[in-house]
Parts: structure tokens; C-alpha cells; sequence
């Protein structure tokens, strides 16, 4: 482990704490506050959140071949810059229109930020660990999420406009990303004369280098029923975890019980955000050692965590409790799917394959909120609660198969 290695780790913390942070975890708190100034409905603002993740489905596969061909310091840095300057247009404007243009450009830079880059870095200079360091990365989306609320929180009550928020916002995302993604990263830990953490060697007539990538071809990959199952299980992993941002809504609907609902449903949101922090971290190391039991250990969060929240609304404590526990569910989908690409396809063309379901994952995500936003209001919460349970033995299921599947082609991994 060099300090060429801690500064890939770095880099990827920074950017999720300012970047991707900023731009996933605090649009909830600007709906109200740019929707009244703007004097349109909240609805025409949270649709740019929708045109963001349809922008990242569309470019996710043109970015995955971007990492494998060109420079990532320059990739990262583009797009720090797009999101920086995301934020900057938003902070003049005066028209919805404008925040759709904003919109595109979150969407081509979070692409590469959050959901390719990091999993594709720690993976090249990772070998052992790999789980952990992306884990770790990833936790600092909540943890960004809890501070820039608190800090905006804080600007709003003293008087601060959306507009100088979304300014201040630019200049944190540039400040924290931008001297890192060009200086504190490098392709792969063979341009610095290093080998991959815990790489195997081999030996040349040039003397010990790291062995080369090994795994999957992408054009082979796409051929396989291995490819799509984990399309699937991405994709519906996406859609079950996503029920907790109903939490403050159904707490809402519950009746004759002896708590503030608006309150336990706001501390639920909080309780889940800190759980899911942790737990990347958690999961990322448990994927290490054993991926099927990463997987086993989330579905059995998802499962206790919902049940606690539905059946126990005689405690607010209990219902923190499974908040908190469902956070171990949540971060299966930036921690445990790429973990699941990596130990199925391997890592030589994985930014490929990789972008290709992520271009599912994104577009499930686009319309996922609106899913559990129409099976709450159309048939109640319990229906809710009990096709999340569905779709998580659906999820264990696939997760068994794609990790059967994987086994048997493990025996066709090649270096090039």
C-alpha cells in the first residue's frame, strides 16, 4: 500500500463528499425554496432529477468506453467541472428551463463521478480490498448528504436565497474535486511504477509486473443470461431500496398513534441516511470475503428493516430502529452490484460492461420514486411494504443464480 494508492481512496471520498454529495443528497431540501421563488409547482422542479438520470442512462455507456480509451484525470476532472458549473448556472437563473439545462450537465458528470469511476478506479489498483475502498468511498455520499443539509439548513434561516446557495454549492463542488481529479489520480498503479494492491506478480524478461487484468470479453459478456439477470438485479434493487424515501409520506398516513408523524418520519429519513453510511463500509468489507453472504446479510436488512417499520408503529423507537437497519439494504446498490460485475465478469473490460448496467440501473432510477409514490397513494402502504418483500426474494434469488452462473464461466477468463 503506497501513498499513491491512499490518494486514489482520497480522491474518491472527496469527490462523493462535495460532488456527487451536493448534487444527490440536497435537491430535496431546494424544491420547496426554488419552486416558491420561481412560482412553479415542486412537480416541474423534481422533474430535472428525472432528466438527470435519463441523461446518465443515455450516457452511461459512451462514458464506460471513455474510461477504458482516455486519461481519467482528464474524464474526472470534465466532469467535476460540468457539475461545478451545474451549479453556477443554476445560481442565476430565473426560469425551470434553465435548470433542465443544469440538469443534463449533473447528469453527464455525475455519471462518471459517482457510478463509474470509482468502482473502475479502486478496482484497477485494488486487487484485495476492493469491496472495502469502494464501501468506503461511497459512505461519504451520506455522510456530504448529512453536512451540506445541516449547512444549508443553517444559510436558509439566515436569510440566504437560492441563488447564492447554488453558488456557494459550484464553488465547494470545484474546490473539492478539482485538485484531486488532477493531481491525486493516475490510470492505473502501473503508470506510477506500482502494482495493484495485493496484485499477483509474474515474471518477464523485463523482470516482476503485475498480472494483466483478467475476465470476461463485454462482447461476450452481452451474449450471456448472466449479463441481463444482473440487469435485472440491479434494477430491482434500485426500485426496493428506494421505498425508504417514502418513509416521511407513510408515516403520514398512519393514524391513532401516540407520536408526531411529520417528526418520526423526518428522523426515519435522517436514521436511514446514517445507517446506509455505515453499512457501505460494512458491506464493501463483507463482499471482500464473501459476496453471496454481503448478499444474504442485505436481504436480511431489507426484510427485518420493513417489517420493524410496518408492524411497529406502536414505537417510534422501533421504527428508528428498522429506519436504520434498512440502511444495510440500501447500500447494496452502489457497493454490492459493482462487487457482484467485478467477481462475475472480472476486471478486464469491467468500466464496459459495468456502464452497460448501470445504463439500467440509471433509467429504473428515473421512474422508481414515482412507483412507490403511485403504489402508496393507489392501494396503501401495506400493498407497498409487501411488494418490497416480493422484490426482495426476487433480488436473493437472481443473486443466487448470477453467482452460479459466474462459477461456471470462471473457467473462460482470459487477459485479453
Amino acid at each position: 500500500m503506497s501513498i499513491r494508492h491512499l490518494l486514489v481512496v482520497l480522491t474518491g471520498i472527496m469527490i462523493t463528499f462535495g460532488c456527487s454529495a451536493l448534487c444527490f443528497s440536497t435537491w430535496g431540501m431546494f424544491q420547496p425554496v426554488v419552486a416558491e421563488s420561481l412560482g412553479v409547482p415542486t412537480t416541474a422542479f423534481a422533474m430535472y432529477v428525472t432528466v438527470m438520470y435519463l441523461t446518465m442512462t443515455v450516457a452511461s455507456p459512451f462514458a464506460g468506453k471513455l474510461l477504458q480509451s482516455m486519461d481519467i484525470r482528464i474524464l474526472l476532472s470534465v466532469s467535476v467541472a460540468l457539475v461545478g458549473c451545474a451549479f453556477l448556472l443554476m445560481s442565476f437563473s430565473n426560469t425551470i428551463v434553465l435548470f433542465y439545462v443544469a440538469a443534463v450537465m449533473l447528469g453527464l458528470g455525475e455519471i462518471t463521478i459517482l457510478w463509474l469511476a470509482i468502482p473502475t478506479l479502486i478496482n484497477r489498483w485494488f486487487v484485495e480490498r476492493a469491496g472495502f475502498f469502494i464501501g468506503l468511498c461511497m459512505a461519504f455520499t451520506g455522510i456530504g448528504g448529512a453536512i451540506w443539509n445541516a449547512v444549508f439548513t443553517a444559510l436558509i434561516t439566515n436569510g440566504f436565497d437560492f441563488h447564492t446557495l447554488y453558488l456557494i454549492w459550484g464553488v465547494i463542488a470545484l474546490v473539492t474535486g478539482l485538485p484531486f481529479t488532477l493531481f491525486c489520480v493516475r490510470n492505473s498503479p502501473e503508470d506510477c511504477g506500482l502494482a495493484p494492491y495485493g496484485a499477483s506478480m509474474q515474471t518477464s524478461a523485463d523482470g516482476a509486473t503485475a498480472a494483466k487484468p483478467s475476465g470476461l470479453s463485454a462482447k461476450f459478456v452481452m451474449k450471456t443470461p448472466m449479463f441481463y439477470a444482473i440487469c435485472v438485479f440491479a434494477g430491482l434493487i434500485n426500485i426496493a431500496i428506494l421505498i425508504a424515501m417514502q418513509f416521511p409520506t407513510y408515516t403520514k398516513s398512519l393514524t391513532d398513534v401516540a407520536f408526531d408523524v411529520v417528526v418520526v418520519g423526518g428522523v426515519m429519513s435522517t436514521v436511514m441516511m446514517v445507517g446506509q453510511a455505515i453499512f457501505k463500509v460494512v458491506l464493501g468489507a463483507a463482499a471482500d470475503k464473501n459476496a453471496k453472504g454481503a448478499l444474504i446479510f442485505a436481504f436480511t436488512a431489507g426484510v427485518v428493516g420493513i417489517l420493524l417499520c410496518w408492524l411497529c408503529t406502536f414505537s417510534d423507537m422501533l421504527m428508528y430502529v428498522g429506519a436504520f437497519i434498512f440502511g444495510g439494504c440500501y447500500a447494496t446498490a452502489v457497493v454490492l452490484v459493482p462487487v457482484v460485475c467485478r467477481q462475475s465478469f472480472g476486471t478486464r473490460e469491467y468500466s464496459v460492461i459495468y456502464s452497460r448496467v448501470s445504463t439500467v440501473f440509471n433509467l429504473i432510477a428515473a421512474f422508481a420514486a414515482m412507483i412507490w409514490a403511485w403504489i402508496g397513494s393507489s392501494f396503501g402502504f401495506t400493498v407497498a411494504f409487501i411488494v418490497a418483500l416480493v422484490m426482495l426474494v426476487v433480488i436473493l434469488l437472481l443473486g443466487f443464480y448470477i453467482f452460479g452462473q459466474a462459477a461456471k464461466y470462471k473457467k473462460d477468463w482470459t487477459t485479453e
